[in-house]
């Protein structure tokens, strides 16, 4: 090796050894304070690529979560109002159910019917006020309602919508009904039979003569006859006063299609001519919603009960469909956090430092450094023994 002052290959060498380890011990500090692996796209450039991908679906996944959870308070606040919704259609059908009994005088009804009507105007006004966050639930403005539940595009579950419990919109009925007034029959003596024809099945019932029994007792009789095969008919009659004589009022269950005839009353007899060869058609009638029921008399009363059924029908529905979709959004939040988890897991792999790893090169640089700055040091001194020569 030649002896030379100009350029000092050893302290070149030792240097450049000193920088390396210089780096290396930067790289093992950094990793260590950030306990990142990956700092910066040098440190590994495809591994930060993947990273942010996975750090994007990572957090996507955590404002999914979250939308998941409004999406059940919503559907909380919805069928709490329902709950109450149906208490009171409870409450509105006991009432129906009272007023439909003869001991109830007119007075009586009037004061069951205020209590309806009280009623009702709640049902209307909780479902024209109830709201999630400034979106009214259920005056069945809430259509197509779309959640975001996942971190893409698409991933999302839509409802279509809920139920409008407003009182023009909820309970909606069609039934058979027909109304008939009568003279008081004079002839009592002779049979009279009634044939019932209802949406299903039909009955017919003969009513002996008898001269001693009074017109009123006759009309009574083909009342009585008629209701006592509802079961199987469907058709119901009501005999009410009048000042000319009485009124029969049918009403009967309705087939699916409301066909203009649900059913039909024939009676027959050589009576007086107000009851012989008179055949009743109970045409199909369409009432939507409970907000002009009444039940101030006992056909109002047989009209509300069809109508409040309907609507209990309707909010019970409505409350499974949201017990549903509450279901729903919790499974898909368990979903969530499994991907969230296993996401997380594969990115740690990829960006997380190993400490024992770390520490180890730590040590090892640091070693290297205080050797390599005594080599540099040692290194320098050689361009000495030049002077000796010179000596």
């Amino acid at each position: 090796m030649a002896m030379t002052i100009n350029t000092n290959v050893v302290s070149i060498n030792a240097q450049r050894n000193l920088g390396l380890s210089g780096g290396s011990l930067s790289t093992s500090m950094q990793r260590l304070s950030s306990g990142l692996r990956v700092n910066s796209a040098k440190d590994d450039a495809a591994g930060l690529a993947i990273a942010e991908r996975m750090s994007t679906q990572v957090r996507g996944f955590a404002v999914a979560s979250r939308n998941a959870n409004d999406g059940i308070s919503l559907a909380q606040t919805a069928e709490g109002a329902l709950g109450k919704v149906g208490d009171m259609l409870q409450r509105m059908r006991e009432l129906a159910v009272q007023s439909g009994n003869a001991t109830n005088s007119k007075s009586d009804r009037e004061a069951l019917n205020a209590e309806l009507v009280q009623l009702r105007s709640e049902v209307d006004r909780v479902a024209k006020t109830t709201s999630f966050n400034g979106s009214k639930l259920l005056d069945g403005g809430f259509t197509g309602g779309v959640f975001q539940v996942g971190a893409n595009a698409g991933d999302n579950i839509t409802v279509g919508a809920l139920a409008d419990t407003r009182a023009d919109k909820l309970g909606s009925s069609m039934f058979g009904a027909s109304k008939v007034s009568i003279a008081t029959p004079g002839n009592t003596s002779a049979n009279v039979t009634i044939t019932v024809q209802g949406v299903v099945n039909s009955a017919t019932v003969t009513i002996t003569g008898d001269a001693d029994r009074t017109g009123e007792e006759l009309l009574g009789s083909m009342v009585e006859n008629i209701n006592a095969k509802t079961a199987d008919t469907g058709v119901v009659a009501f005999l009410t006063k009048t000042s000319s004589g009485y009124d029969i009022e049918y009403r009967s269950t309705a087939d699916a299609a409301g066909t203009n005839a649900v059913a039909t009353v024939l009676m027959t007899g050589a009576g007086a001519p107000a009851i012989a060869a008179t055949t009743v058609n109970l045409a199909a009638a369409s009432q939507a919603g409970i907000a002009s029921m009444d039940i101030k008399t006992q056909v109002g009363a047989w009209e509300s009960l069809q109508r409040i059924d309907n609507a209990i029908d309707k909010v019970n529905s409505a409350r499974a469909d949201l017990g549903a979709i509450q279901t729903r959004f919790e499974k898909s939040i368990e979903n969530i956090d499994i991907m969230q988890e296993n996401i997380s897991a594969a990115r740690g792999r990829i960006t997380d430092a190993d400490f024992a790893k770390e520490t180890a090169n730590l040590s090892r640089t640091q070693i290297l450094q205080q050797a390599g700055t005594a080599m540099v040091a040692q290194a320098n001194q050689l361009p000495q023994n030049v002077l000796k020569l010179l000596q």
